[in-house]
């Protein structure tokens, strides 16, 4: 996990949003065992939002 936490410090995130689809994807192309998902398999994943997220915010803030 150390190790997962050091690498995303790494990365640089505005580089990252500045990039379209095709070139992330070019960028990975090097990594073979890589592989991106079908439309199809995309249609059939279930979007999670963890409980936490979904909580109502108090009263007093949502006045």
């Amino acid at each position: 996990m150390e190790e997962a936490d050091r690498a995303i410090q790494e990365v640089d995130w505005e580089k990252l949003r500045a990039m379209s689809d095709d070139k992330i994807r070019a960028a990975w192309a090097w990594d073979k065992d890589m592989t991106w998902p079908t439309d199809e398999e995309l249609a059939e994943f279930d979007l999670v939002i963890p409980a936490k997220s979904r909580r109502k915010p108090p009263k007093e803030a949502a006045e």
